[in-house]
């Protein structure tokens, strides 16, 4: 995570990829799930400008998750947002205590997937919605977005929407994978937790 330690103060300042239409947008996705006065996590919420756009759109609490001290020292904290450091394969979080989880552009860089997702279905509620939104990891361009991260000594663990959607049902989380604009997609799922799990 050496490179998002300096490039904090940048990404709070430079970093507003979302605007309030997009977080809208986002926040009808999620509505089924979180209600007002509900609680959502952003995973991987770097310094939180998503989730601050989140919690008007969607009059909820967010929890901003990320395993950088220098992104979470520069969430926007309010009633509504606050600022945990961790990571998202071993989350210092309860058990069943959000209605949802976001993760935008963050889920190719966490190091153990299964693990991550294993998280997500313990802290999200039965019912809850776990949004993912990546990058399709076949067009030129990405190719080469990935070959930058992996310099920087990121892992750049990209899947194609085809295989977010396997993985996710193997590891407890059944969705739906839709493409958007250029190499973005989506992937919305339910928690369902059940006594066999």
């Amino acid at each position: 995570m050496g490179f998002f330690n300096w490039a904090a103060p940048l990404v709070r300042r430079y970093g507003d990829r979302f605007t309030a239409e997009d977080a809208g947008t986002i926040a009808e996705w999620l509505r089924p799930a979180v209600t007002p006065g509900g609680h959502m996590l952003d995973v991987g919420g770097g310094a939180g400008q998503l989730a601050a756009l989140l919690a008007a759109a969607l009059d909820a609490h967010v929890t901003v998750l990320d395993p950088t001290a220098e992104m979470v020292a520069h969430v926007p904290t309010s009633e509504r947002v606050i600022g945990v450091q961790g990571t998202a394969e071993a989350m210092p979080l309860p058990d069943n205590d959000f209605d949802a989880i976001v993760v935008t552009d963050a889920f190719h860089h966490f190091r153990d997937q299964g693990a991550a997702v294993a998280e997500f279905a313990r802290v999200v509620r039965d019912g809850g919605l776990v949004l993912v939104l990546d990058l399709d990891p076949r067009p030129l361009s990405m190719r080469l977005i990935r070959l930058g991260e992996m310099l920087l000594g990121e892992p750049g663990t990209f899947m194609t929407p085809e295989q977010m959607c396997a993985f996710m049902s193997e590891h407890g989380v059944d969705g739906e994978c839709e493409p958007l604009r250029k190499a973005d997609y989506r992937f919305l799922g339910t928690v369902r937790k059940t006594d066999s799990r």
